[in-house]
């Protein structure tokens, strides 16, 4: 086996947004983000802002390890068993491959309660009675949302796989299909699928919207995860070795360049050469918890601080960019981008419904229609990226107007009719998530109540003089029916007039995951500096590039677990196949 080169072009590493200046600002991100514990092996040496090369900092390669305790063979090793990683090992291993999988984390990783799939063709869809938006207004509106920076061959195979490829992954499992979003589940199953946003909201109609919002996902309860433990358990009676709490240094390659295994090493430092004869698939994660490489990559999330759910087995952030890294030594290149930050915001006790914003100084700075993804782009653009949405008591009468999907808030529900909808109003329950609210739950979640504007524009902290001229202005329009500023749909401007008044403070959304990786084709090969495919080198999940650039996409809600499927699925069987 031969080492990896050290050196690698400019493009290797090269994203968009990346600046000779943008290294050095790499300190402020960290004070945004928890401290994660010092892992003694990161490849990278994170306390400098370059290496001797002149690269930055987080490509330093460690050396070949010296003491090489086990030697393990496989066909396949998959890099990372989260969804992409855990899919991508079943479908090896239904394919006849001897398959090794491991994972820095103690168990399969995943996001919370995360269950929404974006999909399209699946049975479960036929069986609810689904009426499903064509494949060429869904791609065009992604690729239109994303400035059509990815690669539309991608977006295309996910429209045309995805329902076929969510039927493999609950094949396996035992589960309830209830009919609409708010049908209560009968409990006789732990396991239940629910249509979201389903049926769609009467009146609406997408063709009017500035974002339309596409009914048809689906989510999985309580969480993906029974989905993730049937590909466990298919993939570990298929004879694969699913290895937690082992960490991936480096990968190997011969003297043609091909990809032909990894070092990795255990919690205690002991490293095992694994050679893989077909092929490795990376399914590392992305990079939000590396601010070194957020401030190369996407210097413009600068305060917004990372939100991340899982660590390894060390106590270190999971999603470290790892895959990247190692895919990059070996002669990948990370995509041109610009890469896309999941910040999409949840708003508050009303979701992100379009009722008047104003920032800190008491002005109106936007268009208020427009889904929580790029209400947080607005804000970051505002002085303390905070605002404070403004709502009167006619709020439950102006909810059915409103647009609809990922984080809207759509249906209110009297108090006293609580009890008959268990499924999405309730102490425990947030309305934009699942779209419902009742007073209760209203009252609950805002951050200010008063009888009187001035009252509540003294509760918020604005200049009284700016916020009441705002909200006058603001109220002229509405009478007008016509927002002269800003262009907000007629349908949805509510005059701030009749009290008592409400305040929603919205700050800072949180990163979830930061979606951009390596330069990767249509059947999920790595690519080179020349964009030909890298031997024995598959790549899925968020490690993958060319998925998302510019923006994440929310109107079509679940998409970031349904590529992950698709495309951990596909690198399986490409992989298995050697092809």
């Amino acid at each position: 086996m031969n080492e990896i080169k050290q050196g690698l072009s400019r493009r290797a590493f090269l994203g968009l947004g990346a600046t000779a200046a943008v290294a050095a600002g790499a300190a402020g991100l960290v004070g945004c983000a928890p401290s994660p514990t010092a892992d003694a092996k990161a490849p990278a040496d994170q306390g400098s802002a370059q290496t001797a090369a002149g690269e930055p900092a987080f490509m330093a390669k460690p050396e070949v390890p010296a003491d090489i305790k086990e030697t393990k063979s496989c066909d396949v090793l998959v890099i990372g068993l989260g969804i992409s990683g855990i899919v991508a090992a079943r479908a090896a291993s239904e394919a006849g491959a001897k398959v090794i999988g491991i994972e820095k984390q103690a168990q399969i990783g995943t996001i919370g309660l995360s269950g929404d799939f974006g999909i399209y063709g699946s049975k479960v869809q036929e069986e609810l009675g689904m009426e499903l938006a064509s494949k060429e207004e869904v791609v065009n509106q992604l690729m239109k949302d994303m400035t059509f920076r990815p690669h539309a061959k991608l977006l295309s195979y996910w429209y045309d796989h995805s329902g076929e490829d969510f039927d493999w992954l609950i094949a396996e499992s035992d589960y309830e299909l209830v009919p609409t979003s708010a049908t209560p589940a009968s409990g006789e199953k732990e396991n239940v699928i629910r249509p979201k946003c389903y049926p769609v909201l009467e009146g609406y109609d997408r063709s009017k919207e500035l974002f339309p919002f596409f009914n048809g996902s689906v989510t999985t309860e309580p969480s993906v995860g029974w989905c993730l433990d049937s590909c466990q358990q298919i993939a570990e009676a298929n004879g694969a070795e699913l290895i937690f709490g082992m960490f991936a240094e480096q990968l190997i390659t011969d003297e043609s360049g091909r990809v032909t295994g990894a070092y990795v090493y255990d919690k205690g430092g002991e490293y095992t050469q694994i050679d893989a004869s077909k092929g490795v698939i990376l399914c590392c994660g992305d990079i939000s918890g590396n601010a070194e490489m957020l401030n190369y990559y996407v210097p413009w999330v600068e305060g917004i601080a990372p939100f991340y759910p899982n660590v390894d087995v060390k106590g270190n952030v999971a999603n470290s960019g790892d895959g990247h890294r190692m895919g990059m030594w070996a002669g990948a290149h990370m995509e041109k981008g610009p890469l896309a930050p999941m910040t999409h915001h949840m708003g508050a006790a009303l979701g992100v419904d379009a009722f008047l914003q104003l920032n800190v100084r008491g002005e109106r700075f936007m268009n208020e229609d427009i889904p929580g993804q790029n209400i947080m782009d607005q804000l970051s653009t505002q002085p303390e990226m905070r605002a404070w949405q403004i709502i009167d008591s006619q709020w439950p009468e102006q909810l059915s107007v409103q647009g609809t999907g990922h984080g809207y808030v759509n249906y209110y529900i009297p108090d006293s009719e609580a009890d008959q909808w268990p499924a999405v109003v309730g102490e425990e329950m947030s309305a934009s998530f699942s779209g419902y609210t009742t007073d209760s739950m209203f009252e609950a979640a805002i951050t200010h109540k008063a009888d009187t504007i001035e009252e509540l524009i003294e509760m918020m902290g604005l200049p009284k003089e700016t916020a009441l001229a705002s909200i006058e202005r603001y109220n002229e329009l509405c009478a007008k029916g016509v927002d002269e500023d800003f262009g907000k749909d007629p349908r949805r401007l509510f005059p701030v007039e009749a009290g008592p008044f409400y305040a929603c403070e919205f700050g800072d959304a949180g990163m979830l995951v930061c979606m951009g990786g390596l330069d990767t084709d249509a059947e999920c090969h790595a690519l080179d500096d020349s964009m030909e495919p890298i031997p024995g080198l598959y790549v899925a999940g968020n490690t993958m590039g060319n998925r998302y650039k510019v923006e994440y996409p929310v109107t079509e809600a679940g998409i970031s677990l349904a590529t992950a499927l698709v495309f951990g699925r596909l690198a399986g069987m490409k992989a298995a196949a050697g092809e």
